[in-house]
């Protein structure tokens, strides 16, 4: 899976000397004025062809990041 992670974490498996990618974490910043539709909407967008999850951590009741975990 080739996947930039600008700012998350990888998490990999070990043994014998060889790692192996086991899942990707990506933390996504909502947008100034971005609702919570329109914030997901654009996350659905960038990673429409991997599967996966996604937590919305809200902020006075506004989306302020995305935690999306990808398999």
């Amino acid at each position: 899976m080739a996947v930039t992670v600008p700012y998350g974490r990888v998490t990999m498996s070990f043994a014998k000397g060889r790692a192996e990618l086991r899942q990707v974490t990506i933390t996504e910043k909502a947008l100034p004025g971005e609702d919570e539709q329109q914030f997901v909407d654009r996350l659905l967008k960038c990673y429409c062809d991997k599967n996966g999850t996604m937590q919305i951590v809200f902020k006075n009741g506004k989306p302020d990041y995305a935690i999306v975990t990808l398999e």
